[in-house]
This record gives structure tokens, C-alpha cells and sequence, in this order.
């Protein structure tokens, strides 16, 4: 039994974070806002605190007071006249909070900070460029993985203002029985996009224990997520959201609207069912977990709740624990990336206390944290001298995420990335939802016969009325794109 702690406290937001919703749902359990205070080690009780650090993280832990506890333990031991006081945000609401923190110039002395967010709230000025005498401590660039990297600064800017440090690449989660009782080989169905589709089709029409099961489940329009679980479709066409010179948006390219058509189609054709589209992310990975669907897209947590005992939160003991596997995405005329983006840590200006704050940063950027972390989380630690850790290695499945980060991909860090990402999620929404719309006055752009075989959906498809959509979006992101951030 380890001691108590005088040194910190953890709050909750109103929600909690994406990561631990997912494991706690399975209790049923609804925070508020929580607050805990722990007693003092034995050892220095007679230390009172002098010095104070707010802190601000998206948990991904399944009981994050006790595993931020420990997990700052040792920082905490070896200065005992800081209090450190986490508060847990929610993932939904985290940019919003983390925004009027930085307009306002009142926000927390550390903060983490999602990847695809850091050249948002950089090019407001408020966070602090990394000492360079830390990042030596470090180990320099070379430490971290070259994707995650990319987000630690901006575009053709090489001052790093937020450290990496955890990941997650998507893959798909497969239910192994099912692909064996529909006499489906894995390698086959995830060779590319036909394959891929034929195999939905055959696992359609399975029934187990009497009741059908559907193919694949992806969440629609009411998903935080709806953007990210588009983007490797979108990558494997050839398209991208900007221009290579990252000047205009490119969501309106053909390439992109393949993919994007070719992506809905398994709603349409009923190969994912309507009732999936209006659940999120975390809704259809239980839905997953409870055997309703085959096949589904997300990242390590997956793994993570499929390895965790039930006492615990997870799904260990579950029928689809014993009966899974992953597998990359299908591969489309430009290969099977997948993304592959995570948080960063940062200070921020605001801070009266910045030697402590990096201080911490240096303890949880470090080696044995990074690992301890990704045991504790499913996550894959930032370091690459932490990723084939031992103790990570016998993770199962844990080998096959690492292939992962080979083909993994992060969105263009620009400083209106931020803005940009909810047009682009927002646009994405309304595709989930829009018809075709055969009768339309204006033409509708038939895709070619060759294209239209090639991505498995039929020439004739709503190809016109998402692309209304995307044309409107790329304005937007224009325009945008022009503004000063």
C-alpha cells in the first residue's frame, strides 16, 4: 500500500475525457465535479507545499486519480514543497475551455494539449518555446517519433513549443470467429477497398445464435471523432485537406470525394446500420464489445479495455475479447496509411512558476514514465526508445500497433488547423446525412466507370450532393486560411 500524497490534487471537469469514458461506461458511473486531496507521506509530513502547479489533461486511464497519483509519485517524493493540481477535462469540451484560457491569459501552468491543436493556440502567443537545455536532457528530435514530432511546432518553424507525449495510430479491429465462419481469410478483405467491401457483404449475412450481425459499425454525424475516421479513407484515395503548400483547402478534390462516397456507401448499402449513425465513437466500441458488429475502426484504447479486467473496467472476460484481432486499414490506390496523432504537453506564458513546470514536463517526458504511461493508458509513449520496452512488448497486439506508426500520417500543423477542423468535421456531418438527389436540376458528376469499380460504389451514386457540401466547406477553409490566425 502506497502513501498518501499532500502534495496533490485531481479535479474533474463536469465530463470526462474521451479515453476514460470509454472504460468507465462500463460501470455506468457519472462524475461531477470531483475534487481530491490526499494526506501527507509519512515520511515528509512535516514538508508543507510552498510553490503550486495547475495542470490540465485529458485522462486516458481507467482510474486516473489513482493513476496520476502514481504516476507523479516519484516527481512529487523529490519535491515535496510543490502541489501539483491536475483537473481532468473532457475531450468535447477541452478546446473550447482551453481557448478562453488562452484569450484570457489565465490558464493553467501546464497544459496538454491535443496534436492537431498546438499551431492553434501557438499562434496565440501563449506558450512558452522549449529551453533548449531541457530538449539536450531529452535527447533532441531523434527521441521522438518523427509523426508526433511534426506537431511539437509550426510549419517551417523549428522552435518546439509542445512536447509529445503519447500517441495512437487506427487500425481495424476484426471479430476472428466471424471472418472464419464466413470463410473470409483477413489478409484478403484488408488488401484493399474491393476486397474490403465483398468481405462486409459476406459477413452481412451471418446470424450468431440466431440473431444477424452486422458487418461494420462507424459512428455519424454526432461524433467528435467523425473526422479522424475519415481521414486515412480520404489519405488512401490520394486526396488530403489542403494543398501541398498548405495555402487552400483540397477537401473538394475528386480524390476526396471518392473516398467520401466510397466511405458512405456502407450505410447506404446497408452493410452499417442506420441506428450505428446516430451513436459515437465510444458507443459503437461497446457496441463491438457486446458482438454486435464484425469490424470496426479506432485506436490502442480498444485494445486497452479488451485486456482490462471487468473488475477493473474492461472487457477481458468478454465473448469478443477472446475472439479479435487488428488488422491495417485496405490499402487504396495510394497505399493504407492510417492516422496517427496523439498530445503534446506544454507551458504556458501565463505561468509564475516555469522552472517547475518544466521540471515536470522533463519527469514525464522521460523514458520510464513514457512507459509506465503506456501501460496505464493502451497508448503508445512518444520516445522511440520507449517503444519496444519489454513490458510493452508482451502486450498483445501491442507488435502490431507499432507496424502501424510505419504507415501512420498527422494532419497539416498550421495555425488555423484548429478552425480548419471544425469546418471539415462539420461538413463531414452533413455528408453522413445528405441523399442522393437524382433529379436535381443541375447535373449530377458521374464518376467514371473505371473510378466507380475501382472504389466500389456505382456511377450513379450521391457523388453530386456530397460534393455541394465539400465545395461550400473548401470556401469556408479558404477563407479562413486567408485570415490572419
Amino acid at each position: 500500500m502506497v502513501g498518501d500524497l499532500k502534495n496533490m490534487n485531481i479535479e474533474f471537469g463536469p465530463f470526462m475525457a474521451k479515453g476514460l469514458r470509454r472504460f468507465i461506461m462500463f460501470y455506468f458511473v457519472r462524475f461531477t465535479l470531483l475534487s481530491l486531496c490526499f494526506a501527507p507521506l509519512t515520511s515528509r509530513a512535516d514538508m508543507t507545499p510552498t510553490s503550486e502547479l495547475n495542470v490540465w489533461v485529458m485522462s486516458t486511464t481507467a482510474q486516473p486519480q489513482q493513476d496520476m497519483k502514481e504516476i507523479l509519485r516519484p516527481f512529487l517524493l523529490a519535491n515535496p514543497h510543490l502541489r501539483v493540481n491536475v483537473t481532468v477535462l473532457n475531450w468535447e469540451s477541452a478546446w473550447a475551455k482551453i481557448n478562453a484560457a488562452a484569450d484570457s491569459g489565465q490558464g493553467p501552468d501546464v497544459v496538454e494539449l491535443g496534436s492537431t491543436w498546438v499551431a492553434s493556440i501557438l499562434s496565440k502567443n501563449v506558450l512558452e518555446a522549449v529551453p533548449s537545455d531541457l530538449m539536450k536532457s531529452l535527447g533532441g528530435q531523434q527521441q521522438f517519433l518523427p509523426a508526433l514530432w511534426s506537431s511539437s511546432h509550426l510549419y517551417r518553424d523549428e522552435r518546439v513549443y509542445a512536447l509529445p507525449w503519447y500517441g495512437g495510430a487506427r487500425v481495424a479491429f476484426y471479430r476472428t470467429d466471424l471472418f472464419k465462419q464466413a470463410g473470409i481469410r483477413a489478409e484478403d478483405a484488408f488488401a484493399n477497398w474491393g476486397s474490403f467491401k465483398q468481405a462486409m457483404r459476406k459477413l452481412q449475412s451471418l446470424k450468431v445464435d440466431g440473431k444477424p450481425i452486422a458487418a461494420l459499425g462507424y459512428p455519424g454525424k454526432h461524433d467528435w471523432d467523425i473526422l479522424h475516421n475519415l481521414a486515412p479513407w480520404i489519405w488512401n484515395a490520394g486526396g488530403d485537406f489542403l494543398s501541398k503548400d498548405q495555402t487552400r483547402s483540397s477537401i473538394n478534390s475528386p480524390e476526396t470525394l471518392q473516398a467520401i462516397t466510397f466511405f458512405k456507401s456502407f450505410a447506404e448499402e446497408g452493410l452499417v446500420p442506420t441506428s450505428a449513425l446516430e451513436k459515437d465513437s465510444a458507443q459503437i466500441e461497446m457496441a463491438f464489445f457486446r458482438g454486435e458488429f464484425a469490424v470496426i475502426f479506432s485506436g490502442p484504447w480498444v485494445l486497452k479495455v479488451l485486456s482490462t479486467e471487468k473488475a477493473k473496467g474492461g472487457q477481458k472476460e468478454s465473448h469478443t475479447a477472446a475472439n479479435f484481432s487488428v488488422a491495417p486499414y485496405p490499402a487504396g490506390i495510394r497505399g493504407n496509411q492510417t492516422l496517427f496523432s496523439g498530445s503534446n504537453l506544454a507551458v504556458m506564458k501565463s505561468s509564475k512558476n516555469k522552472e517547475e513546470a518544466w521540471r515536470l514536463l522533463q519527469f514525464l517526458m522521460s523514458r520510464e514514465v513514457q512507459v509506465k504511461y503506456s501501460l496505464l493508458s493502451g497508448m503508445l509513449p512518444a520516445r522511440v526508445d520507449a517503444l519496444h520496452d519489454p513490458s510493452l512488448l508482451k502486450v498483445a497486439h501491442y507488435a502490431d500497433f507499432l507496424e502501424q506508426i510505419k504507415l501512420g500520417r498527422h494532419y497539416p500543423v498550421v495555425p488555423a488547423w484548429g478552425k480548419l477542423e471544425n469546418v471539415f468535421r462539420s461538413s463531414i456531418g452533413q455528408v453522413m446525412t445528405a441523399n442522393a438527389k437524382p433529379n436535381d436540376s443541375q447535373p449530377i458528376e458521374k464518376l467514371s466507370k473505371e473510378t466507380a469499380s475501382t472504389i466500389g460504389v456505382g456511377v450513379n451514386s450521391n457523388a453530386f450532393s456530397i460534393k455541394k457540401i465539400l465545395d461550400k466547406a473548401a470556401y469556408e477553409a479558404d477563407q479562413i486560411l486567408k485570415a490572419k490566425p
